[in-house]
Formats: structure tokens, sequence, C-alpha cells
């Protein structure tokens, strides 16, 4: 079928069946006309007539609100006659279909997501835990705490009392130095599997396994920079911020990429996890070396310590995870901090 100037080839479906007919289109006033036999309605109001959004390379159709379509089997054709007829798209389309604005769009994107991981993420952590009660860190700490020692993580220590009550006094000595600032824990000696270690958990527990104590040969120094560094996790509530961190960049990550793939969801969300985690160690470090120069102790201490420890995991054999996949900053990157740092 030719169609004269004002009016446009289609195939008409009436909503009831699959085959389509020939017709002729054309716009009159605020009606869609259709030309494709006797029984087709011949004039439908446009506000009923529905235009998709116009792909670059897809076929152009109409929908129809009794169920009807049309389809235009020449996209070049139709656009042509759809400006004629002053049938206007909308910024976005235009925009969809400029390579220009994709970029741009894809580069905001970009930049929004690094905004929103670097300072937002972050902040909204901190908004939320101003809402969660200190009591609810002691009780998920105490909580852990039962668990790691039920599982058989920790077993007894084997340092001799006297030792123990030696570092206590030299870190409530150091604590008291540093002012009212430094976090109350619970310091926890414990021979464990995992080696040569300290960590802390929410509401104060802090264990210092025997085989670090062992790895420092007891130094005193030695003791309090770790536990500086295990107080300041306490103090600013790194257990916590990780586990709300957690929870919503996690829930981020399932929006941005559905559920087609568990594992391409959750690597994001863990890579960005890695990154926080890496920056609270960091901050624990800075409050460390504060603490020890309070106490006029030279902050190079540690940078020993995390030779020694370093050297331990190369004789164990343990592997060095590239830092995107490391929880804690480079050693290189903290003893360089340690051992620059003034001792005052």
């Amino acid at each position: 079928m030719t169609a004269s100037p004002d009016r446009l080839a289609a195939r008409y479906f009436d909503g009831t069946s699959a085959r389509g007919r020939e017709a002729e289109v054309w716009i009159d006033g605020d009606r869609l006309r259709i030309d494709a036999g006797d029984d087709t309605p011949d004039a439908i109001p446009m506000r009923h007539v529905q235009w998709p959004e116009r792909q670059r390379h897809g076929a152009r159709q109409a929908h129809l609100r009794d169920g009807g379509a049309l389809h235009f089997g020449n996209p070049l054709a139709f656009d042509h006659w759809a400006r004629r007829n002053g049938l206007g798209e909308s910024w976005v389309v235009k925009a969809q279909q400029s390579w220009r604005w994709t970029a741009w769009a894809t580069l905001t994107l970009l930049v929004l997501c690094g905004v929103v991981y670097a300072w937002g993420l972050p902040l909204g952590t901190r908004a939320v835990l101003a809402f969660v009660p200190h009591t609810f860190d002691k009780e998920l700490g105490d909580l852990v705490m039962r668990s790691v020692q039920s599982e058989g993580w920790l077993q007894p220590t084997e340092l001799p009392a006297d030792q123990q009550q030696r570092l206590r006094a030299a870190w409530a000595k150091a604590a008291r130095k540093a002012g009212p600032s430094v976090a109350p824990i619970d310091l926890h000696f414990n021979k464990s599997k995992m080696g040569p270690n300290a960590f802390a958990l929410p509401g104060g527990h802090v264990v210092l396994t025997d085989e670090m104590v062992k790895l420092v040969d007891g130094h005193e120094d030695m003791v309090v920079g770790v536990l500086a560094h295990e107080a300041a996790h306490v103090q600013h509530r790194h257990g916590m911020r990780t586990l709300v961190q957690a929870t919503l960049l996690g829930t981020a990550t399932s929006i941005a990429f559905g559920d087609f793939s568990s594992l391409f969801a959750a690597a994001p969300a863990l890579l960005g996890q890695l990154g926080y985690s890496r920056d609270h160690e960091r901050e624990a470090d800075g409050e460390a070396i504060a603490l020890l120069q309070a106490n006029g102790i030279p902050p190079s201490v540690m940078a020993t310590m995390f030779e020694r420890l370093r050297d331990h995991q190369r004789e164990a054999g343990l592997p060095s995870l590239p830092i995107a996949l490391g929880s804690h900053p480079p050693d290189e990157e903290r003893i360089a901090r340690f051992r620059d740092a003034p001792a005052r």
C-alpha cells in the first residue's frame, strides 16, 4: 500500500487477533485516523494512543487503549512523519540517543558513586550509630567473645601471672597519661590458633594473644602501642561501623546489580568494605601514635613490631594479599608512618 505524504503505512493489530492488517494512519487534529477496513475504528483520540520511546534501531510502534497496536515497518519514514505532525520527543529520549549525553551521564554516575562511597556511606553510618546505644555494642561484643571462646579459637593463657600484671599496669598508666579520650578496655590474654594477633570487639573486649607477646619479647612499649591501636577501634566504634557499612553497602550493590549473580553482586560490596576497613586501621594507627607520643614513647617501636610480624608471616609461608583484597594497609605504609612520626 502506498501512503500519501500526510499518511503513513502501518500494520494494524486489533488486539483480538494475532494477524495484522495493512493500514494507513494519519493525524487529524486531536485524533489518529486508521484506514484498514470497514470494521476498523476510523478515529481514535490522541490521548488514547501511547507512543513508546524511540530506540535508535528499534521498531516504531503505537499502543491503543483498546488493546490494539500499530507497527511501522520503516523507522526512518515514521520519524519524519512524527516530526512533521508535531509528535515531539522528550529531552530524555533525545539524551538517550546522544553519545555525548550518554558519556556525561556515565561520568556523572561514576563521580556520584565515588562521592557516596567516600563520604556518603561513612556519614550515613555515623548518623545511624548516633541512634544505637553503646549498651548494644557491649551486648554484641559479649556474644562474640563467648562464641570465639566456645569454638576453641582461644585457649587459656600460658603467660606468667606477674607478666600479665606488668603489661596491664603499663597499659593502665599509659591510658591515664593520654587522657580521658582513651576508651576503657577489658583486656584478655589468650593462647590462640591464629598466632601473633590482637583484636577488639564492640563494647571493649580486647584480646592479646600469647604469641603476640612472645613476638615482641614482652616489650612493654610495643604492647602499649598494640593496645592503643585496639582501644582506638573501641573508641571509634569501628566494629559497629563495619557492621552498619557492610549492610548499607550490600543493599546498595544489590539494588545496582540485582540478583542475577550473587558473586557479581557481592564482589563490589566486599571490595568496598575492605576499603573502609583499611581506613579504620589508619584511623586507629593515628590514635596509637598520639597515645605513644603522649607517653614519650617513640612511635618507631611499632615499626619494629610490624617488621617482626611481617618476618613471622613470611617464615610461616602466609600469602601477602594485594592491597585491594587486604583489610589492612600495606605493611610498608604502616612501618613508614610509625617510623616517621616524631617521639612527641
